[in-house]
């Protein structure tokens, strides 16, 4: 499946799998997800022309849902994703005090 394919996953039970504290977050989640072989759903919580009030009330931008069966082996590479995320972050800011 590629980027650019669109699933209809309104008619399954969808869980979330990763609650994003913004929106590409959340599309990159997705787009590991998808290169994975998991499809996926993302449901913004943000409320148009709303932006610095709704931040206050509802800190996250949205979440990522995956279909039931698919939600242990998307935990896993959800968590695997991040911390490769946070490493790689890391070591940016060790290079950069260099």
């Amino acid at each position: 499946m590629t980027p650019d394919e669109t699933v209809d996953l309104s008619n399954q039970d969808l869980v979330r799998v990763h609650t994003a504290s913004n929106e590409m977050e959340a599309l990159s989640v997705q787009a590991m997800l998808a290169a994975e072989g998991i499809e996926s759903a993302l449901q913004s919580r943000q409320i148009p022309m709303y932006d610095g009030i709704a931040r206050v009330f509802n800190p996250a931008w949205g979440y990522v849902l995956v279909r039931d069966g698919d939600l242990g082996r998307a935990e896993v590479l959800v968590r695997s994703f991040l911390e490769s995320l946070e490493a790689d972050g890391g070591d940016d800011t060790e290079e950069e005090e260099r």
